[in-house]
Parts: C-alpha cells; sequence; structure tokens
C-alpha cells in the first residue's frame, strides 16, 4: 500500500516550533541593530550581573550568514527528531541547553583570566552541535559521488553549513560549538539519553501546544475524505520479489529494524535502496523489532 512520506514539518513539531523562534529572534536582533547586545562577556555577568543573558543568547544568531546556515540546519535536523521521536528530540534539547550552558559559562570565566576568550557568541550554536553529533552517528549517508578526488555525500552539505557556524567568530563562535560536540557526545553514551520531562509536562504539551504544531488531525480529515471519494475499490499489482541481498545490506545499515521492516521498506521504495532508507529514517521499529533476524 502507498504511504505518503512526511515532508516539511510533517512529524517533527519540535522543529516547526524552533524554526520560527530561532529565526524570528534573530531576525528582530539583526533589524535593531542589537549585535553588540546579543553576545556574552564575562562582565554582563560579574559587574552587570545580567544573567538573563545565558538564555536569551541562544535563541538568535548575530549575523545574517549564521541566521540562514543555522536556521536552515535545525530544519534539516528534523530528520533526528522524527528517528528518535519528538519527546526524546525535545528532552535532548533541553539537556544540551542546560548543560552547554554551564559548560559556556565555565569556559568563559576561565577563558577570560586566561586572556584567550573576550565573549560567546550567540545563537543555538551548541544545541546545534549536539544534535548534529547524533546525526552523523544514526543517519546513514543516501548517496556518495565522487568529485575532484573527494568523496561527496548527501550529509556533507550538512558538515558545511556546521563548518560556518563554527568559524564565524573565531573564539566566539568556537566555544559554544565545541561545548555543544562534548554534551552531544555525554549524551551518546550515558544513561542521560533516557531522561524525558516528567509526565505533566508531556501531557500538557500534548493537549494545548501540539494541536497547534502538528498537522496530523488534518491529514486524517484529508485521508477520511479520500476514503468517501474514493469507493471504487481499486486492484494492485503485486510487489516485485524483494533481493536478499538488499535485505542483508539494508538490515547492516539498520540493526535496530527487523527484517520485516526492511522488507517493507524496500517493497514501498521498489527496490531503490536510498529511498528505502529515507523510508526507514522517517519511521520508527516496529515493537519488538530491535535486531530481529
Amino acid at each position: 500500500m502507498d504511504v505518503e512520506e512526511p515532508s516539511g514539518f510533517r512529524n517533527a513539531p519540535v522543529t516547526k516550533f524552533l524554526v520560527p523562534i530561532v529565526g524570528g529572534c534573530s531576525a528582530l536582533a539583526l533589524a535593531f541593530n542589537a549585535k553588540p547586545q546579543m553576545a556574552i562577556q564575562l562582565s554582563h555577568l560579574t559587574s552587570h550581573g545580567q544573567f538573563w543573558r545565558l538564555f536569551t543568547s541562544h535563541w538568535a544568531f548575530s549575523s545574517i550568514g549564521t541566521t540562514v546556515a543555522g536556521t536552515w540546519l535545525i530544519y534539516k535536523m528534523k530528520i533526528v527528531e522524527r528517528r528518535y521521536g519528538s519527546s526524546k528530540y525535545a528532552a535532548l534539547i533541553f539537556i544540551s541547553f542546560v548543560a552547554s550552558t554551564l559548560l559556556q559559562t565555565g569556559a568563559l570565566v576561565a577563558g577570560s583570566q586566561l586572556g584567550l576568550i573576550k565573549s560567546i557568541a550567540s545563537g543555538p550554536c551548541a544545541i546545534l552541535l549536539s544534535i548534529i553529533y547524533q546525526f552523523q552517528k544514526i543517519v546513514p549517508a543516501s548517496y556518495h559521488v565522487g568529485m575532484l578526488g573527494l568523496n561527496i555525500t548527501d550529509k556533507t552539505y550538512i558538515y558545511i553549513a556546521t563548518a560556518q557556524l563554527l568559524l564565524s567568530g573565531s573564539s566566539a563562535s568556537i566555544v559554544p560549538c565545541l561545548c555543544g560536540l562534548i554534551v552531544g557526545s555525554i549524551y551518546d553514551k550515558t544513561g542521560i539519553k533516557s531522561w524525558r520531562f516528567p509526565k505533566w509536562v508531556r501531557s500538557f504539551s500534548s493537549k494545548y501546544i501540539l494541536p497547534v504544531l502538528d498537522d496530523k488531525k488534518r491529514k486524517r480529515r484529508t485521508t477520511s475524505t479520500r476514503r468517501q471519494v474514493n469507493e471504487v475499490p481499486v486492484r494492485r499489482a503485486p510487489a516485485p520479489p524483494i533481493n536478499e541481498q538488499d535485505i542483508d545490506t539494508m538490515f547492516s545499515m539498520f540493526p535496530n529494524y527487523s527484517r520485516q521492516d526492511i522488507k517493507n521498506a524496500l517493497i514501498r521504495s521498489k527496490s531503490d535502496l536510498n529511498r528505502a532508507a529515507e523510508i526507514l529514517l522517517t519511521t520508527e521499529p516496529s515493537a519488538g523489532s530491535s535486531g530481529q533476524t
């Protein structure tokens, strides 16, 4: 049976919330020429007691270039949200925000005393790098192209945009990016990744926030309407046979999925391995399918 694949922000409500927040805050900061007020300096904390900067500095980039690259990266990381699920993804963002803020503050204090760091660049660089660390671990490349002796993949463009953030402001941007990579590594290798928001927070979000961000209800209404219109049964052609070697290849890339999950993806993609990989990346493994043979 043909199933419409997720597009845009579908099945990614957290990403749908973050993109306009970060993009809008960055646009406002640039419009009011607030770049000097966005970066964090040690004097802001020690002399002026402006600890609110530790929170606000995460949500606005300081230049047009970093705004475009950063907002695009947030949008592209929706694939991680779809793979993890929105609950785990929101927890990852919150953990990255808290842990990177502590690390950045410590680096700012130590670096300022040594004369190595004058300020910390604004923007969710640390949060993004923490997510991108998960991206490079769980998302395989869909295609490879040889160019000028280099192996170019669909993930290469993600890393180029990440490098732009890393190098956009000397040590001011390098510090939050490195802090994000450290947090991402710790998250991946410890039990902290099992943490979720309390049940009442998730219940509140599901009741009042998700209905605004998610379009599942609209999709259900559209599907129901289509079913009413298409009352005449349609005979579908039998699915083509699936090569066992293709199943073995995909199983080595996606060990958390059962062979039946992989076979279904290959059937839907008509044995196109790249398309099958995209389908698996945007769907959850079936219940009890972890590494089944």
